[in-house]
C-alpha cells in the first residue's frame, strides 16, 4: 500500500485506530509526528518504528481537550520549513450514559475534542496544503454519525458534525491537489472499547479489526475518496440510513438499548 505523502501528523496516536494507521505509514516509509496524552506509550511507539521502519517520528504530547494543546499542535501543523503532508485527525471518545445525567465535563469535552478540534486543526494545516497543490486529511469519524443514538447523544452528532465536515471541505478543495476523507467504521477493537456494561449484547460479526480500519482510512485518502465506511455489515447500515425513514430508525435504536 504505498501513500503519496511523505509526513504524517496523528492524533490519538497511542492507541487503537490511530496507533495502527502510524504503524502502516511508518512502514510506508512516512515520517510521522505522533500526539497524544500519554507521552510513555508515544515513546515506545516512537523507538519500535524508528527502529523497524528507520523513519523519523517526532512525539509530541498534547491533551486535545485543552486549548493549550491544540495550540501546540496548531504550531506544529503552521511550520513551514517542516511541513506535513498528512494530517490524521483520530482523537476522540464518548461517554455512554442520559444525556441529562452526564457531568459538563464529559458533554464539553467530547465536542472539544470530537468535533472542533478536528475544525481546528484542519484549519491550520490546509492552507499550506493547497499552497503546495498536495496533500491529505484523513478524519477518523464513526457510523454513530448515521444514527440517532441514545445514550450516546453527544457522541453520536460530533461525529455526525465531522462526516458532513468533511464532506463539504472534499467538495471545496476537490481539483486541487488536496484530498478530505471521513473514515466512518462501526464496532471496533480498541481500548476505547473496553465498557462491557454497554456492549456485552454486540455480537461478534459487528465486531472491525483495527488494522483493516486503518487500512480502509489510508487507502481512500489516498485515492481521494470523501468517505469510507469499511465493512460490509456497516456499509448495509449506512446505506439503510438513507432510505429507513428516520423514526423507524430512532425507534428501533431505543428499541435495542432497552433489550
Amino acid at each position: 500500500m504505498h501513500q503519496a505523502y511523505r509526513s504524517a501528523l496523528i492524533t490519538g496516536a497511542s492507541s487503537g485506530i490511530g496507533e495502527h494507521i502510524a504503524r502502516l505509514a511508518a512502514a510506508d516509509g512516512i515520517d510521522l509526528v505522533i500526539v497524544a496524552r500519554r507521552t510513555e506509550r508515544l515513546d515506545r511507539l516512537a523507538v519500535a518504528m524508528r527502529v523497524a521502519h528507520q523513519v523519523n517520528v517526532e512525539v509530541l504530547t498534547a491533551d486535545l481537550t485543552t486549548e493549550t494543546g491544540v495550540a501546540a499542535v496548531q504550531s506544529r501543523l503552521a511550520e513551514k520549513d517542516r511541513p506535513i503532508e498528512l494530517l490524521v485527525n483520530n482523537a476522540g471518545f464518548g461517554v455512554p450514559g442520559e444525556f441529562a445525567e452526564l457531568g459538563p465535563d464529559a458533554v464539553v469535552g467530547q465536542v472539544m475534542l470530537n468535533a472542533l478540534a478536528p475544525v481546528r486543526l484542519t484549519h491550520a494545516a490546509l492552507p499550506a496544503m493547497l499552497a503546495a497543490g498536495h496533500g491529505g486529511v484523513l478524519n477518523v469519524s464513526s457510523v454513530a454519525g448515521f444514527l440517532a443514538l441514545p445514550r450516546s447523544a453527544v457522541y453520536g452528532a460530533t461525529k455526525a458534525f465531522v462526516t458532513s465536515f468533511s464532506e463539504s471541505l472534499h467538495a471545496e478543495v476537490i481539483g486541487r491537489g488536496v484530498h478530505v476523507t471521513a473514515l466512518c467504521p462501526g464496532f471496533t477493537r480498541t481500548e476505547s472499547q473496553d465498557t462491557p456494561d454497554e456492549l456485552a449484547g454486540v455480537p461478534r460479526f459487528a465486531w472491525l479489526d483495527p488494522d483493516r480500519v486503518a487500512r480502509a482510512g489510508l487507502a481512500a485518502v489516498a485515492a481521494g475518496r470523501p468517505l469510507c465506511v469499511p465493512g460490509t455489515q456497516y456499509q448495509a447500515v449506512t446505506g439503510l440510513s438513507r432510505i429507513v425513514p428516520r423514526q423507524a430508525i430512532r425507534y428501533a435504536i431505543k428499541a435495542a438499548w432497552r433489550r
